[in-house]
């Protein structure tokens, strides 16, 4: 037995030795970078509310912007965010009534954190046999709550014992901070979610919590570059102390009428304590420019029926099509999407004005034959003049769009000239304001690269179908907008 184990290892340390050496005749790198920015501006300056008092009501501002690279970036359109509150910690002395305010060269606090919330009861100890904090109890920056506990971490710095100094999570401000998004949001007019005073910023339920966030949103497709987020502060009163119009004054910054006011009193030993929240603004998603945003649109279809294409794939592009037509017209007619279609191989035709019919639309896709050199030039100058809002089958007041579908490789005269003479016509349509989308069909490197730099507007609205039958699933694509 010992034999067999020594042989064993003996021709596996052969194998790992020559290794290397096939690896070695061949090798490949590549290089990948990413340039990583923020989505957002938003300006990280404390809110300081100073010395307040009971049944106060003060209001400060936070304006939240698209970051100039999200901007420049023609790839992203939108961006979704949140505004979520969580527990802040500080360094506090004389019972809570005073905290280490420093602040960095960036104007942030040094000395303060965010308390993490955790639900169920924090075990200082870490065992299997469990030992857990009771409410009220605190354990190196930890506090424990009913149900759920605050993990402040370790202290920023060394605390001092004269005077004596605590580290830990401060009474919570959150309930009382409302915040209200109050600019006009593009031609979306409202796209933000408020969050009146007087509310629990979290509930915990057994081992889940569920966060009341205010919503935001910023699309450069509206012209929504900017939004700005009142943050009112309703101070609260203490113990048995409020005043008469306490309800009042609940009810006033709170449109809940099931609220109840003695809900949102303050234990009387929190008197002239620091409290705290820290806002985080965090980004959910970001959208890429689609067609399905617009209320209305004039389509024009510039389809590539070209002997490249061939009469196989014709069919494929067909039934792309028809489907692309079918998520954009749900109605036999009065279809609020107007859909025409030009189509080009030697020469260019057009084969539907715009129409709201979708048996029109239908017809013409059906009515495709593939055949000739590629002028790609006149499907889409066609289409430019269908578009114009002088046109007897154009609405002036609705936006026009363009979808180009093609290999990408105008010929006529010659693949030079046609080069030149198509992306000429797509830059005329962009001047004409119409939105050009480029869809590359059995493409090389050199044509989707044409497509994409030349004919669409931008590369975030050019789109590949790797093989024709990709192609329905990329046109329906386009029909979807984020809600």
């Amino acid at each position: 037995m010992k034999r067999k184990v020594l042989f064993g290892l003996a021709v596996a340390g052969a194998t790992v030795a020559l290794l290397p050496l096939f690896a070695a005749f061949e090798a490949h790198v590549v290089n990948v970078t990413a340039k990583i920015e923020n989505a957002l501006t938003v300006p990280v300056n404390p809110l300081d509310f100073g010395t307040v008092f009971p049944q106060e009501y003060l209001v400060k501002n936070i304006p939240i912007a698209l970051s100039q690279s999200f901007q420049d970036e023609d790839r992203v359109d939108d961006v979704e965010y949140v505004i979520r509150q969580k527990p802040k910690c500080a360094i506090t002395w004389n019972d809570g009534t005073e905290f280490d305010a420093a602040t960095g060269e960036d104007g942030t606090h040094l000395y303060t954190r965010t308390g993490h919330v955790f639900p169920g009861a924090y075990d200082p100890n870490d065992v299997a046999d469990p030992l857990p904090l009771d409410p009220g109890d605190t354990f190196e920056g930890v506090t424990q709550f009913d149900g759920y506990y605050v993990d402040c971490g370790p202290a920023p710095r060394e605390l001092q014992t004269v005077p004596e100094e605590t580290w830990g999570v401060l009474p919570m401000l959150c309930p009382y901070l409302s915040k209200h998004e109050d600019t006009e949001d593009g031609t979306e007019q409202e796209n933000d979610d408020d969050v009146d005073a007087f509310h629990a910023p979290f509930t915990v339920n057994g081992e889940s919590i569920s966060w009341l966030e205010a919503q935001g949103r910023l699309a450069k497709s509206v012209q929504d570059f900017e939004d700005n987020w009142l943050i009112d502060l309703a101070v609260p009163c203490f113990g048995g102390f409020c005043a008469q119009d306490w309800a009042t004054f609940v009810g006033t910054h709170n449109a809940n009428e099931q609220e109840n006011a003695d809900d949102w009193t303050q234990p009387i030993e929190n008197q002239h304590k620091i409290f705290g929240c820290d806002l985080w603004f965090e980004v959910f998603n970001i959208s890429l420019p689609g067609l399905g945003c617009e209320e209305e649109i004039d389509l024009m279809l510039v389809v590539d029926r070209s002997g490249s294409i061939g009469g196989t794939d014709m069919n494929t592009v067909k039934t792309g099509l028809l489907a692309f037509v079918d998520a954009l017209m749900p109605s036999a007619s009065g279809n609020e999407n107007h859909i025409g279609q030009t189509s080009f191989s030697s020469g260019a035709t057009l084969d539907s004005h715009l129409t709201d019919v979708k048996a029109t639309i239908q017809a013409a896709i059906n009515g495709l034959v593939s055949g000739g050199t590629t002028d790609m030039e006149a499907g889409i100058t066609l289409a430019i003049a269908e578009l114009d809002n002088a046109h007897a089958h154009e609405r002036p007041s609705v936006q026009d769009v363009m979808v180009v579908i093609s290999d990408g490789a105008p010929n006529q005269p010659d693949e030079a000239q046609g080069a030149i003479d198509a992306a000429a016509a797509a830059d005329a349509a962009r001047a004409a304001g119409i939105d050009v989308f480029a869809i590359g069909i059995g493409v090389t490197s050199t044509t989707e690269a044409f497509l994409m730099n030349e004919i669409a507007d931008a590369p975030s609205q050019y789109f590949l179908a790797s093989d024709f039958d990709d192609l329905e699933s990329i046109l329906v694509e386009l029909t979807v907008c984020e809600e």
